[in-house]
């Protein structure tokens, strides 16, 4: 993670800009290098800090006027595969309905809810064979999910 040098900003490679160092925005950019840098998932396939009413596969439909801090697709169909939720503050059980709400537009099968410290995961199908302590690789997780 590269930071301006008075670390009140961090630079987004994959929005390509600097954005205000806030503790939500280091906990995505921390994201952002694990799912990139260790876990193999496409940086041209992550959508971050979008609208709903932006993301491609909701371009048709009514959807509420809120943002998601991360989405990655599969990386040709443009398929939502995880969803993550980012906070600057600890984990509660009540922020769950929000990555959930968001959820219900985007039919990710994998949300995730996270802090600087806690990851919170869960199959939007609670049938799903593979339980899971930690972010799965792109691959894992594209594989797992192709239907």
């Amino acid at each position: 993670m590269v930071s301006s040098p008075q670390s009140r900003e961090v630079y987004d490679s994959i929005r390509k800009r600097w954005v205000s160092a806030t503790p939500e925005e280091l906990v995505r950019q921390k994201l952002l290098s694990l799912l990139v840098d260790k876990l193999g998932y496409p940086p041209h396939a992550i959508a971050i800090e979008k609208k709903l009413s932006e993301l491609p596969h909701l371009k048709e439909i009514e959807v509420p006027s809120r943002r998601v801090d991360i989405l990655c697709y599969e990386s040709e169909t443009l398929r939502p595969l995880l969803l993550i939720e980012c906070k600057g503050v600890p984990l509660q059980e009540k922020m769950l309905s929000q990555v959930m709400g968001y959820n219900a537009f985007i039919g990710a099968p994998l949300i995730c809810l996270a802090n600087d410290g806690q990851f919170l995961l869960g199959w939007e199908d609670p049938k799903q064979a593979i339980t899971l302590d930690r972010l799965p690789s792109y691959e894992k997780l594209r594989d797992e999910t192709n239907l």
